[in-house]
């Protein structure tokens, strides 16, 4: 998947590679000349790093948010089942 992202100080739009959920290559001049030009092909840009710190944290958000709805679902059947015990159901 491609996402189009703008140049935190000018005009300019980026390409930002994402697979499988993690972005792995941006078309800035900084990843392009550090990582194509000089070989060094563990060198993150800063839209890289931005993109990754974004997505774990959308990720650790949804997972936070799956256990709280259990949680509520498992309160809602104790508070159920506690109910139907004092009515002797």
């Amino acid at each position: 998947m491609t996402k189009v992202i703008s140049s935190q100080t000018g005009n300019k739009k980026y390409f930002l590679t994402i697979e499988n959920g993690v972005a792995t290559d941006c078309t800035c001049g900084d990843q392009h000349f550090r990582c194509h030009v000089k070989g060094n092909p563990a060198h993150q840009c800063k839209h890289i790093l931005d993109s990754n710190r974004e997505i774990t944290r959308a990720a650790a958000f949804l997972a936070l948010k799956a256990r709280i709805a259990a949680a509520e679902r498992e309160a809602r059947v104790a508070h159920r089942i506690a109910f139907e015990l004092m009515m002797g159901l």
